[in-house]
């Protein structure tokens, strides 16, 4: 490039040219490289290095933004996910409490209900047995004149 317009360059530009055309010539030969590079796009991109270096510049620059929203989208669902499985333990804890509690006194007042029902069924059965019994003793106090 710069030996075609006449102008000498020292040795040291001359090793980096040739070091910088190698490793363009390595790009180029590379398949997927020169698929891209037979493209539209990247053919326009070779007749425009400006615009071809503004588009590298703002790819690589982007990098940094796009990479930290990535992570803060990685990390904020993560934690919604760790959060929603917590709260959905807290409440499945807070309804197992409750549900315990409910049985508990369901398990109270039956015991309470029982201890009533068996208060009143041994007093109904004892009043029954001595009026019943009363009364047989009466009716064979009748009896007994009766057959003599």
């Amino acid at each position: 490039m710069w030996k075609s317009e006449g102008i000498s360059l020292p040795k040291d530009m001359q090793e980096l040219q040739s070091q910088l055309n190698s490793i363009m010539n390595t790009m180029n030969s590379k398949s997927k490289l020169a698929d891209i590079m037979n493209t539209p796009a990247g053919q326009y991109l070779d007749g425009h290095p400006f615009f071809a270096l503004t588009l590298l510049v703002f790819g690589a620059m982007a990098t940094v933004p796009v990479g930290l929203f990535l992570t803060f989208a990685i990390v904020t669902f993560v934690t919604a996910s760790i959060g929603f499985v917590f709260l959905q333990g807290f409440l499945l804890l807070l309804g197992g409490i409750a549900l315990l509690c409910v049985l508990c006194g369901l398990a109270v007042i039956a015991f309470v209900v029982s201890a009533i029902f068996s208060a009143f069924y041994i007093t109904a059965s004892n009043v029954l047995d001595y009026y019943y019994s009363h009364r047989l003793h009466e009716a064979e106090h009748h009896r007994k004149p009766s057959k003599m």
